[in-house]
């Protein structure tokens, strides 16, 4: 069942292709061609006081009503559910799903006992479903105990949305042990199978797992890749040795890397067993499976750790022609924190590489906890690349803990004069090393000042994970000078800052300004009128990486904005020649910041746009965020189905490239987009 998440949102799509094929043929056109339709508009002012929305709820059109309830869904206003839940009994289907999915968005309980009235009397099988996710969303433990007394008598097919609901509802610390046995039956369905073990991951019951041991070993040998992972994961929690043989074995020789790497987590808890594992993992000719066995091994006490480990660390950092760059700086790392100060030299002969490798050599340096580390790490923090510099604060930071007053202040002294450098991820790094408690609270305190002073340029969008970090200074110490430029943050457009310049006066103050922070934001185009005609033009993209071609398709009727925004910056070439900065094993990958940092963006912001067909099944291709409506050009391959992001980032397209989306590490290029007709 490989790829079930996303052939459900296909069935999704042909099951309602009646229902939208006005939609599709009409509004859709609309919106790609001349003009954006008035709701989609209306939806990107977030903005429900003037009532234009709710007008088109009661519209005779069941296409205005679904799309107005979609509206209200990305805007995640509270408000509106009132207007919404009378909504839940439309005679339209379509209505009905869109209406539950906005009320989902909300997260508020008071929906939930209406979506549990309305479940078991819904025929249409995709309404009820969405009523079902939407409960997980907003339902309190009450609300899953009746879920769980009304899931069997629900169609079969109905089952895996109970067992993703189950999992909602863990991801938000609601259990029960009620529904996790109903998730252990649910593993004997072919259909549900990969979501109730997903639930039970989830879930992470070790007394349940022992309960139901002899049925999820043999899980590992299910045809499906993702049932497979999930149970490698779940076998975690177990004791028995024929699930820990189980777990070894499929972290060994499992066909698909990404069961391997699970497998490989889940060998830390198998303690001073997994060590001489983890060691021959490192050698794995599959990069993600070695660097899961390197982070793992880095987790392990230093006495489960074999002790001639040193030796064989040494060998990997020098071997360039065995081993890639990015399994040096892993084993660098932990060479640095089993040999400490003894490291230190070795660690300096690799300071003249490029700024990756190099940077992971500086983090290692930050390990070894040495104060012979400090020139070198000083000398670093001169350097001409923000990724350099930010390694060399963050370990600087590192080494200075629990040193005395004079070495912290030498610390601090150094880091400041950074700060003038206007660059975001060196100045998050100086920030956060002010926000470290580790440093005397005395010394901290001298460097507001110019915490204040550099505060005063900072501006949205661009700078909000700094503006955050920043703040978190400012409440960390209690700094009243900071208190005006709170207070004419709580009026910024971006409601992250909002939020935390309302929590970060509270701090300061112990007045509640929360309520001071509730504005609508502007919404500022990124684009000119003429080019919305390129929605209709362009329906995919080919993006050409130093490691393949990953061909993306886009969805431009769940998330039209946002699917303009990439068209518009490929036509520029914004990302040609950008690295991938971020990948997690069986995760992600993360591109498109021009400053290959994680900081960068394309210097303005677009809305969230969420969807209920927007499904995070493997090759999503979503945004990156740092919250809500902060998106601009970073975007995200997923390698698995990630249900936990669904609703929560904007899905622009798909692709199924995972062969070469597999093959992507940090510092893989982007070489080129080609837009497609």
């Amino acid at each position: 069942m490989k790829g079930v998440l996303f052939r459900t949102a296909s069935m999704k799509k042909l099951h309602i292709f009646v229902e939208f094929f006005i939609l599709l043929l009409g509004s859709y056109r609309m919106i790609g061609a001349q003009t954006i339709d008035s709701i989609t508009e209306l939806q990107n002012a977030r903005n429900v006081a003037d009532g234009k929305l709710y007008a088109y709820l009661h519209s005779s059109n069941p296409i205005e009503r679904s799309r107005a309830a979609l509206a209200l869904a990305n805007i995640q206003d509270s408000s509106s559910i009132p207007v919404l839940l009378p909504m839940l009994d439309d005679s339209i289907p379509m209505v009905r799903r869109s209406v539950a999915f906005a009320l989902g968005q909300t997260g508020r309980q008071e929906a939930a006992k209406y979506l549990i009235r309305r479940i078991p009397l819904d025929a249409d099988a995709m309404s009820a479903q969405e009523e079902i996710d939407a409960l997980a969303k907003c339902g309190n433990g009450e609300d899953l105990k009746t879920l769980i007394a009304i899931a069997p008598r629900l169609p079969g097919r109905i089952q895996r949305s109970v067992a993703l609901s189950i999992a909602r509802f863990a991801i938000r610390r609601i259990k029960d042990s009620l529904a996790t046995e109903y998730a252990a039956s649910l593993i004997g369905n072919s259909e549900s199978r990969p979501m109730a073990v997903y639930a039970l991951m989830r879930i992470a019951d070790s007394t349940s797992v022992a309960r139901h041991l002899a049925r999820f070993i043999p899980l590992m040998d299910d045809s499906s890749a993702e049932t497979r992972m999930w149970t490698g994961s779940l076998l975690s929690l177990a004791s028995d040795s024929l699930a820990r043989a189980a777990v070894v074995s499929h972290a060994v020789d499992d066909p698909d890397w990404r069961v391997r790497v699970n497998c490989v987590r889940a060998l830390k808890s198998q303690g001073e067993r997994a060590s001489r594992l983890l060691l021959s993992l490192v050698s794995d000719n599959n990069e993600h499976v070695a660097l899961t066995a390197f982070s793992l091994l880095s987790s392990l006490p230093e006495k489960y750790l074999p002790n001639n480990l040193a030796d064989d660390l040494r060998t990997i950092v020098t071997d360039s022609t065995k081993f890639t760059w990015r399994e040096r700086g892993e084993a660098a790392l932990l060479f640095a924190a089993v040999l400490k100060e003894r490291s230190v030299s070795l660690l300096c002969n690799y300071l003249k590489t490029e700024p990756l490798f190099r940077a992971k050599i500086i983090s290692a340096l930050g390990e070894t906890r040495s104060a012979k580390a400090i020139p070198a790490l000083q000398n670093e923090l001169r350097q001409s690349d923000s990724r350099v510099v930010s390694a060399a604060v963050q370990s600087y930071e590192n080494v200075i803990v629990n040193k005395d007053s004079a070495v912290q202040a030498e610390f601090t002294e150094k880091i400041l004069p950074l700060l003038a450098r206007r660059d975001l991820s060196v100045s998050f790094s100086v920030a956060s090393a002010f926000e470290d408690t580790a440093v005397r609270r005395e010394i901290r305190t001298q460097g507001l000042t110019k915490f204040v002073t550099v505060y005063q340029r900072l501006s949205t969008p661009e700078d909000v994970e700094v503006m955050v970090e920043f703040m978190n200074v400012f409440a960390g110490l209690k700094a009243e000078a900071a208190i005006p430029l709170l207070q004419r943050s709580l009026q910024d457009n971006d409601k992250v800052v909002r939020d935390a310049a309302a929590r970060a006066l509270h701090e300061i103050t112990g007045t509640d300004y929360a309520p001071s922070a509730a504005i609508s934001p502007e919404s500022k185009k990124f684009y000119k009128e003429e080019d919305l005609g390129l929605l209709e033009r362009y329906r995919s993209a080919s993006i050409l990486t130093s490691k393949g071609l990953i061909t993306i398709d886009f969805r431009p009727d769940e998330a039209p904005y946002t699917v303009l925004n990439f068209i518009v910056l490929a036509k520029k070439h914004f990302f040609d020649g950008l690295i991938f900065h971020r990948v997690v094993p069986n995760f992600v990958i993360q591109g498109g910041d021009p400053q290959g940092t994680g900081f960068g963006g394309p210097g303005y912001a677009i809305r969230t746009e969420v969807h209920p067909d927007a499904l995070y099944s493997e090759g999503a291709v979503g945004m990156a965020s740092a919250g809500k409506d902060t998106e601009g050009s970073q975007f995200f391959i997923t390698h698995c189905p990630t249900p936990h992001l669904d609703g929560r980032y904007s899905i622009f397209a798909y692709t199924k490239d995972l062969d070469v989306v597999g093959k992507i590490q940090v510092g893989d290029t982007i070489l080129s987009v080609t837009l497609s007709e």
